[in-house]
This record gives structure tokens, sequence and C-alpha cells, in this order.
């Protein structure tokens, strides 16, 4: 007995609302910039801990 719990019909709606609601922009902004503030931060911090 095979179960189906989603069609395809099911799924297409669903991506087609997900990009509709805009679930697949990439964060913006300040919360971006912070981010790779503090990327930065770590990696360098990491490099000069490993060179001592």
């Amino acid at each position: 007995m095979e179960m189906e719990f989603f069609s395809d019909d099911d799924l297409a709606g669903l991506f087609a609302e997900l990009d509709a609601c805009g679930a697949n922009q990439e964060v913006q902004g300040d919360e971006m910039d912070a981010s790779q503030r503090r990327y930065a931060e770590i990696i360098k911090k990491h490099k000069d801990n490993v060179n001592e």
C-alpha cells in the first residue's frame, strides 16, 4: 500500500505561495553587514591564534 501525503499539485501550490511571500529572498541590509563583520572578526581571531 503506497501512501501519498502530498500531490505534485499540492507542492507546486506551496512553492508558488512561498515565492509570493518572498520566503526565498536573501537577508539584506544592516543584519547582513553585521553578520559579515562578525564572520571576518572570527576568521581574524582564528588566524591570529594559529600563528602564535
